[in-house]
């Protein structure tokens, strides 16, 4: 038994493997650990060119904590457009399995795990193989995201789907419609429907043990200075997303919205604050709103001192939770998922419609509102 896991993050490879695990222990497959191999395929990043190799070097080393896979191969996103632009002129199969054994070293394969049906490293791999069973584990802790959930301004992943966009029109193998067998998720139906007639609910405490072993991750003597700065004080840690870099707001808009939010929230006085970086955020931008939310706090730590920018805040929360007097998570996007379910704790989600009004562009407002009230219903709150 060969399997492709396609993996477009940090917190997907944490997903994937879940996943992957419920998917033996279900007796979904027939061999056992013995006679498979688990082939890990890194690609559709979408970060800066200059923050590819630390993206996914901190997804290898993750790798090598989590699961025996047997090879790990990376496609950036330059490597993945030109191997499209060679793919879009295949009209076989084969063609394109053998542009991605070429790439990647990865041959025939039985089973082809997948973030979603649709981006284009997740439709070469299971155009590659459509004979393969076709599965997909969800975004997130493990969500459905439909076609054209996420938007922004033109960029290399623009240039990708343009090309899958052509693909349509000519008479090439690339499946643009790919067939998903099994659904792997968290919370089917959270933002669609997932593309499969099989759903397979999975659970969190599956998660929250595979974050927790990511503890060799983090910088022993940077944990243990943590520890000390919020023993016994109230802990808020804030997961910021990329909205700036999506087009949604400029980066000065995004900075004072975070800040108007959380000003809003009114933290108390002896509270510490972790901000946590997003991993497709600009370089720099961290530091800017550390010392635009100085003020609203005793302190303003950086998550990413602990670990980096890349390997998942809820490893450095698990350590955290008891020695801190409490917990609260500021969200804004589907992180919240994670703090509401394997973190379990009290979770915020912003903006909220006045300050959507006011620093969304107003291409993207209801968009951004009906995301916020789909978010808060997910996690009641």
């Amino acid at each position: 038994m060969e399997r492709l896991i396609v993996c477009q993050g940090t917190a997907q490879l944490v997903t994937a493997i879940a996943a992957l695990r419920q998917h033996r222990a279900a007796g979904a497959c027939l061999d056992d650990s013995h006679r498979s191999r688990d082939h890990l395929l890194v690609c559709g990043l979408a970060v800066a060119e200059s923050q590819t190799q630390a993206f996914i070097n901190m997804i290898e080393r993750m790798a090598a904590l989590l699961h025996p896979f047997a090879t790990i191969s990376r496609l950036g996103d330059l490597a993945l457009e030109a191997l499209l632009g060679k793919a879009k002129r295949a009209s076989t199969a084969s063609e394109i399995a053998t542009l991605l054994q070429q790439a990647t070293g990865i041959g025939k394969v039985d089973e082809v795990f997948a973030v979603r049906d649709w981006q284009a490293c997740n439709l070469l791999a299971f155009s590659a193989f459509p004979d393969a069973v076709h599965i997909c584990y969800g975004d997130s802790v493990g969500v459905y995201l439909p076609r054209g959930f996420m938007t922004g301004k033109p960029t290399l992943r623009s240039r990708l789907t343009s090309l899958l966009s052509e693909l349509m029109s000519r008479r090439s193998a690339v499946l643009v419609n790919p067939r998903v067998d099994i659904s792997y998720l968290l919370l089917p139906g959270a933002f669609g429907m997932p593309p499969s007639g099989k759903v397979v609910r999975t659970d969190a405490a599956p998660l929250r043990e595979l974050f927790s072993r990511l503890g060799p991750l983090l910088d022993d003597a940077a944990m243990k200075d943590l520890r000390r700065r919020t023993a016994g004080r109230p802990l808020w840690v804030l997961m910021g997303s990329n909205f700036s870099e999506q087009g949604m707001m400029t980066q000065q808009a995004e900075i004072a919205a975070y800040r108007a939010w959380i000003a809003g929230l009114r933290p108390d006085p002896d509270t510490v604050l972790l901000v946590k970086s997003h991993p497709r955020d600009r370089t720099g931008k961290r530091e800017l709103l550390e010392q635009s939310l100085l003020g609203l706090f005793s302190e303003v730590l950086s998550a990413d001192s602990v670990g980096s920018a890349y390997l998942p805040v809820e490893a450095v929360l698990l350590d955290l939770i008891p020695v801190v007097a409490s917990l609260q998570s500021l969200t804004v996007s589907t992180a919240c998922l994670a703090t509401r379910f394997v973190i379990g704790s009290t979770t915020h989600i912003g903006f909220g419609d006045e300050l959507v009004t006011k620093y969304v562009a107003a291409g993207r407002r209801d968009a951004r509102r009906q995301h916020e009230s789909d978010l808060r219903r997910l996690c009641a709150v």
